[in-house]
């Protein structure tokens, strides 16, 4: 379709234009048609002359304003290879080739060698462009870590202070320059170049975060006042102002400020900036807390110093704002409750309105007292009939954590009978019904939400699964036919889910046409699922191999071998090239041993699992090798890794049929998980994976005995389930790498912590 706004520009009002970019002007949206138009106009031009030099070196430019954001930089890439070839522009075209190639690779050694090599020619032939100076001091910076070359650098780039580069960083040349001073100490330095950037920042996070370093450097350079002066301007720009850089990690402002007044002895200023922090954004205390990796940090929080400052600004914020105090009282409660102080929480939630008895009813629920949980619910339905519906729901949801299933459905139903046009409930009633194996109500159920919600929706998916489930394959299908509809139907999901369903929607309708013995419909929703799998590599190139290897495992199945192997085949290349950047890689080398397996090439799979022994051997060993003590606060994440390298590994032996060791690898894991166990809650995260363990080594007694500890600690744990799904001699999926996963961060809050900041 041709571009309504397309403008016949000429190469004066393209030149126009990348001087916009070189000035970093603001680029407009007349602007970025003018670079889509552009392009083709060059493009024609060229068509006369192509090795015309000033013509390519305009449609390098174009193409690096089009695409060195967009992650295609390849056009442009080409196009300045090509210059490079016929000399024109050279210092130039060696930098924009040196940035496009960072940019595609930021990570890449040897792209980053490569990189340094074509700026300092660059530099040989035009040392007066300063970005040529900054971009070397980055590299130098973040990558080889020479922080006195790279000084030498940012020093160059903000004396020059000149360039002819198109989206420069020149406002940053003094900031960056002024971040390493501070980091290699040299503090007074530090200060004049933030104060340099201060001046050409405009005003935002950036500025905020020059404020922050600047009071760092003050800081160190013993300059307390002009420290607090720096600290209080970066928290009135941002009061969420924080670092999260190459050698701070994370770093909050309202905390350093904090820090130094308790350094210098001002407890009531202390206190004071946290009761400024929290009359701004309530949440920011919790940053301060610890994660439960750093052991012996975040155990001794509790009681420390700064909690009970904490606690004391919650509680001065919340006399001196009676008339919102609100919601500085649910975040104190929820301060107690991250540490278990569920009195103090309840007496807060007390003080306030309906929704703070919802808050006491979930503390019941977390603490696992059910029925006093219920009994404040029943009270609420007393004292807000009009909300009837809501605390039927609550009720019936706290039953079916007991596992009263028959209780769950009553109460489910009196939500329905408060509230019939709620399709949430009649959603929960055939979830609840599903979890009692009655598929036949549950399709009932999800039937009538559906007809209330009179349009494509998600439940769809639902119905169908409880329809398969059933043996009504024909109606599965037409379900499944119906939940395809919802990718044009943007306000019921998300992109992002629409991305992912209906690949596995197609597949799952072909799947149900094979069990019918419908090969003809089968092979079509099969070539559909094939047309999508083209359509996401297209969309997200970053995916590219895994969309192809579904690609290639949808062809298997409807008998095009010869298709399916030559993806295969080209798979394998690919790794191979990955493998040789990665040699120490041994999950590549799990994926290249499975397309192995499936090409029949068993002696090379073989020979691919067996690299990958070696390589985790290795890293077991380096690991044992390495003095560390419980304390380390890295302890967590490197016994994960190690407990990763051994869960690989005993992977590895099984695909080879060495069992024997594949089993001693296992019976390791069980020994690092075991020395975590105790009697707490805690602890189960780890029961759980160690009789997953135990299933895995086929050896269902000591599963069926780990999950009966878990119900000791918490007879309401899904652990009931796995022991009558062994029982009745069912499998149970287990994970495919045990490690210590971030999941048992949710043991201690810090997930839903995040959560509630970030997603509500």
């Amino acid at each position: 379709m041709e571009n309504k706004n397309y403008k016949n520009y000429t190469i004066e009002e393209i030149k126009c234009l990348i001087n916009k970019g070189i000035n970093n002007e603001e680029i407009k949206e007349e602007d970025e048609i003018c670079y889509e138009e552009a392009e083709k106009i060059i493009k024609k031009q060229l068509k006369n002359d192509s090795n015309n030099k000033e013509l390519l070196f305009l449609l390098g430019l174009v193409q690096y304003g089009i695409y060195s954001s967009s992650g295609d930089e390849e056009k442009s890439i080409e196009t300045f290879k090509k210059l490079l070839r016929l000399d024109y522009e050279k210092d130039k075209v060696l930098y924009y080739l040196a940035v496009l190639y960072y940019y595609n690779k930021p990570n890449s050694k040897i792209l980053i060698k490569k990189n340094i090599k074509l700026l300092e020619s660059a530099i040989e032939l035009n040392d007066k462009d300063s970005e040529y100076w900054y971009l070397l001091g980055r590299m130098y910076f973040y990558h080889i870590k020479d922080y006195d070359k790279s000084i030498f650098c940012y020093t160059k780039a903000a004396k020059i202070n000149y360039t002819e580069i198109m989206y420069n960083e020149k406002k940053y040349y003094h900031y960056e320059l002024g971040k390493i001073n501070l980091y290699v100490g040299s503090s007074i330095d530090a200060a004049e170049n933030l104060k340099e950037a201060i001046n050409s920042f405009d005003y935002g996070y950036n500025l905020s975060d020059a404020w922050y370093y600047l009071g760092l450097s003050y800081e160190k350079n013993n300059q307390y006042d002009e420290a607090v002066k720096s600290y209080e301007n970066a928290l009135y720009i941002n009061a969420d102002s924080r670092l999260d850089d190459y050698f701070y990690g994370s770093l909050y402002t309202v905390k350093s400020l904090y820090d130094l007044y308790k350094k210098l002895g001002k407890n009531y200023e202390a206190v004071y900036a946290l009761e400024n922090s929290i009359e701004k954004d309530a949440y920011i205390p919790f940053y301060f807390i610890p994660f439960p990796n750093r052991k012996e940090e975040y155990k001794n929080f509790k009681g420390s110093e700064i909690y009970n400052d904490i606690v004391k600004a919650y509680t001065n914020v919340i006399k001196n704002n009676s008339y919102n105090a609100e919601g500085y009282i649910h975040q104190l409660s929820y301060f107690y409750e991250l540490y278990k102080e569920y009195d103090k929480a309840i007496e807060l939630y007390n003080k306030i309105s309906k929704e703070s008895y919802e808050n006491i009813a979930g503390i019941y629920e977390k603490t696992k007292n059910y029925d006093k949980a219920i009994d404040i619910y029943k009270m609420l339905i007393n004292m807000y009939p009009d909300n009837s519906a809501c605390f039927f729901n609550y009720i019936a949801s706290v039953y079916r954590k007991t596992k009263n299933y028959e209780k769950s459905i009553n109460y489910y139903k009196k939500a329905l009978e408060a509230d019939s046009k709620n399709t949430d409930y009649y959603i929960n009633i055939a979830e609840t019904y599903e979890k009692i194996n009655n598929y036949e109500e549950a399709v009932n159920y999800y039937n009538k939400a559906i007809e209330l919600y009179n349009g494509p929706c998600r439940y769809y998916k639902k119905l169908a699964e409880a329809y398969k489930n059933i043996g009504k394959y024909e109606k599965a299908i037409e379900a499944y036919k119906e939940y395809l509809k919802i990718v044009n139907n943007g306000h019921e999901v998300s992109y992002l889910y629409t991305v992912c369903f209906k690949l596995n929607t197609l597949k799952n309708i072909a799947h149900l046409y094979d069990k019918l013995n419908d090969i003809e419909n089968r092979n079509l929703y099969y070539e559909k699922a094939i047309e999508r799998c083209g359509e996401l590599i297209k969309e997200y190139k970053y995916y590219k191999k895994m969309y192809l290897e579904e690609m290639a495992d949808i062809y298997m199945r409807i008998g095009c071998k010869e298709e399916a192997f030559e993806i295969y085949h080209d798979l394998i290349k690919k790794y191979d090239k990955e493998i040789l950047k990665n040699k120490k890689d041994y999950e590549l080398l799990e994926k290249q041993g499975e397309l192995y397996g499936k090409i029949d090439n068993k002696e090379k799979a073989f020979e691919i699992y067996s690299k990958a022994i070696g390589l985790c051997l290795k890293k077991i060993e380096r690991f044992k090798n390495t003095k560390i003590s419980y304390t380390d606060e890295e302890y967590e994440d490197k016994i994960s890794f190690c407990m990763e390298d051994l869960s690989y590994l005993a992977l590895f032996y099984q695909k080879v049929s060495r069992y024997e060791e594949a089993n001693l690898a296992y019976e390791e894991l069980i020994k690092i998980y075991e020395e975590k166990v105790t009697d707490s809650e805690d602890s189960i995260f780890y029961l759980e994976s160690i009789a997953e363990i135990y299933i895995k080594l086929n050896n269902s007694d000591n599963a069926l005995k780990t999950y009966k500890r878990i119900l000791e600690i918490d007879k309401y744990n899904d652990a009931e389930d796995k022991i009558r799904y062994i029982q009745s001699g069912n499998k149970i999926r287990t994970a495919h790498i045990f490690e210590l996963s971030h999941r048992i961060y949710m043991q201690h809050g810090q997930t839903e912590m995040v959560s509630k900041k970030f997603c509500n």
